[in-house]
């Protein structure tokens, strides 16, 4: 197509679609919600300004960043006068007594003054981002992914002003805060179905109207019965896609289900393709940047929601928050589902920022959006396209997995990166934004498969650091958190034989242990000095077991031991070499065996190469001579991590380790000698320098 002709088809297009999108999406006129989420908007605004003044300003790579996820209930008890706040009633009835069947997701305790206590431990650890799970009030449960209302932190979390107290420590010691919110369904147990939906007859419907571009509910839907608390601001039965709740295949499927259904019996999916719950669930967020400073939003659950909504959000999300002086807010998304769900919402979402007609597999719902939003994408001067900034890539953090606990041999991990799944994502943004992992709130500890294993928890954490994407360390990784339940620490009266039951299964509280002396559930470590703080018991209610501990004498915070040690070791190299902060990867070597070798190059774009060369076996290993981007002849190469360990460039593009062997569970980073930067007291290492 001709350019003029291509320039004028996009202007017909945009006009047309300026002049009836809003008709095909049943938009509506500013309604009292909205004018008061915007009001609260600017009245924060306004107050931010007076008392602080200075926003702190966004990075310029995300990618670079390492990220802490800490699940809040779980971390760190810092105000034990707010233990009481939201419990739900099995739990206020259970505590009257002696046997303790619901322990396992009692609300132990943790809390936002939790969080600010440890901030210095965690900027010692190397930790430069906070993830932090839900803290909006909720409905009792401890996880925080059933939220009730949307704008206030839950009373057993703190206050709205604790909130901003933690993001203004946090950014005095340089650490950005990304909250995660719920965006599929909210929480009320006092509303029910006066009328059952026809739960898949409803699905259907609203999916095919959505890839047709069309608006509007089903003949099957279900009606609300609201109860009279239910959080005002969305309480209109057009926000909810009223289908009724899924099974758990429907919840794990990718049928239409999925996007449409509750998520659960009383988790209420909202309509995400209305415009008008669209936009006032977007200006009741805005509202957290502009009150507390946070820099970025993990939205939970985005494959359960359509994609036009995470156009919307993510768009008006940046476009603000650019405003009032955060230049690249970051918007990062889960989707548990398949590489095309996950393209479909990240970055460009399988369509052409400029011309949304030019598009992939997308519905027309997100075609229609896409018009609506296309100059304020194309206006945001670091993300330019309508979808989220980043996502997870689960099967890389799956097969990782398997690969360094020796189910899977090296080379899958290769094979990954030249596959589909990998593609698919890389297609629509920069992949190096993607967030990496091993483990979070929803999988098994990493450190479950070798509960005694300091070598694996080791090799985990080293390689989070050291392969391309984001790396997220989930709240007690870096101290050999395993999920295992202690029998012969139990003090849970008439209850053991239950909770024995429930600790041989796949319950997620075995993924959420506590962290702090005064909990509730605190499970088994690889580190033997964590590991016997074990014990599954009501906290005694004494005066010294309430009292605070500085986290630099906190048991929990051993900062003496090689798990550790090696994290913040390996963070602070990652900081130190572009490559590895900056650099796309490049496999240089894959044992086809269950343990072995496993060698890639991280390369940034100025050409810096970092060499990172692991030994997955327990038994040492030689290290072949392998491929490299240096074609000097005899040049030196050098392990960051024992400079005596070197290796020699053979002038045809090759490195040569003359011998050199790789203990079992171990890593090597090398880079050229001249590229070998200062050495660090701290970490007893060398860094790089670029």
């Amino acid at each position: 197509m001709k350019p003029f002709i291509r320039v004028l088809f996009i202007t017909l297009t945009a006009f047309i679609f300026s002049q009836f999108g809003a008709s095909m999406a049943e938009e509506t006129a500013p309604n009292s919600g909205h004018l008061m989420a915007r009001e609260r908007t600017k009245a924060a605004e306004k107050e931010y300004q007076a008392e602080i003044k200075k926003r702190y300003p966004s990075p310029t790579f995300w990618g670079e960043q390492v990220v802490y996820q800490i699940q809040v209930d779980r971390f760190n008890n810092g105000d034990f006068s707010n233990d009481l706040e939201n419990l739900e009633d099995n739990q206020i009835s259970e505590m009257r007594g002696l046997d303790y069947f619901g322990i396992a997701d009692y609300r132990h305790g943790g809390d936002l003054q939790g969080i600010i206590d440890r901030l210095d431990y965690l900027k010692e650890l190397g930790v430069s981002t906070l993830w932090i799970t839900p803290v909006f009030k909720h409905t009792g449960s401890y996880h925080g992914y059933c939220t009730a209302d949307f704008g206030q932190v839950d009373p057993g979390f703190g206050t709205n002003q604790l909130l901003r107290k933690l993001v203004q420590e946090s950014h005095q010691r340089d650490i950005k805060v990304v909250l995660d919110i719920v965006v599929n369904h909210m929480c009320d147990r006092q509303t029910s179905y006066s009328k059952m939906p026809d739960h898949y007859s409803c699905s259907d419907e609203l999916n095919l109207k959505n890839w047709l571009g069309q608006s509007g509910g089903s003949r099957f839907q279900g009606e609300l019965n609201f109860s009279e608390s239910f959080y005002s601001p969305l309480k209109n039965k057009n926000y909810f896609n009223r289908c009724g709740a899924n099974s758990q295949s429907d919840m794990e499927g990718v049928g239409a289900a999925a996007v449409y259904g509750d998520f659960v019996n009383g988790m209420y999916d909202f309509d995400t393709r209305n415009y008008d719950f669209q936009e006032i669930f977007t200006e009741l967020h805005k509202y957290w940047i502009a009150y507390a400073d946070i820099d970025g939003y993990r939205m939970d659950a985005v494959k359960h929601v359509s994609e036009d909504f995470i156009a919307y959000f993510s768009t008006q999300i940046r476009k603000y928050a650019s405003s009032i002086g955060k230049k690249n807010f970051f918007i990062i998304g889960e989707v548990a589902g398949p590489s095309d769900w996950i393209g479909r919402r990240l970055g460009k979402m399988y369509s052409n920022p400029e011309n949304p007609n030019d598009r992939g597999h997308v519905p027309q719902g997100l075609t229609n959006r896409l018009w609506t939003l296309r100059e304020d994408y194309l206006g945001h001067p670091i993300s330019p396209y309508p979808g989220l900034n980043a996502s997870y890539d689960f099967a890389h953090g799956g097969i990782a997995r398997d690969v360094l606990q020796n189910k899977k041999s090296p080379l899958e991990l290769e094979n990954h990166f030249r596959g589909s799944y990998y593609n698919d994502i890389a297609a629509q943004n920069d992949y190096r934004l993607s967030w990496n992992l091993l483990e979070i709130h929803d999988w098994p500890r990493f450190a479950g498969v070798n509960s005694t294993s300091l070598e694996k928890s080791r090799i985990g954490l080293a390689y989070l650091a050291l392969s391309e994407g984001t790396p997220i360390i989930y709240y007690g990784q870096e101290q050999g958190f395993n999920g295992d339940c202690h029998f012969d620490s139990m003090d849970v009266g008439a209850a053991k034989e239950s909770l024995k039951e429930l600790c041989k299964g796949h319950s997620h509280a075995l993924f959420r242990q506590d962290m702090f002396s005064q909990g509730w559930f605190k499970l088994g470590s690889t580190v033997p000095e964590i590991n016997a703080l074990a014990k599954i018991a009501r906290p005694a209610n004494s005066a010294s077991n309430k009292k605070k501990i500085s986290w630099q004498k906190d048991p929990f915070l051993n900062r003496s031991h090689d798990v550790f040690l090696t994290t913040k070791k390996l963070l602070q190299i990652r900081q130190s070499c572009n490559g590895l902060k900056f650099g796309s990867t490049k496999f240089r070597w894959g044992d086809s065996s269950r343990e072995g070798i496993l060698a890639f190059s991280r390369i940034d774009p100025n050409g810096h190469e970092v060499l990172v060369v692991m030994n997955t076996a327990w038994e040492n290993k030689e290290i072949p001579v392998m491929e490299i981007r240096d074609f000097r002849q005899g040049a030196k190469w050098v392990n960051l991590l024992n400079t005596k360990e070197n290796a020699w460039t053979t002038g045809a593009g090759k490195l040569d380790f003359s011998g050199l062997k790789l203990k079992g569970n171990s890593q090597m980073v090398f880079v050229p000698e001249e590229n070998i930067g200062s050495f660090s007291n701290s970490t007893q290492t060398y860094t790089c320098r670029n």
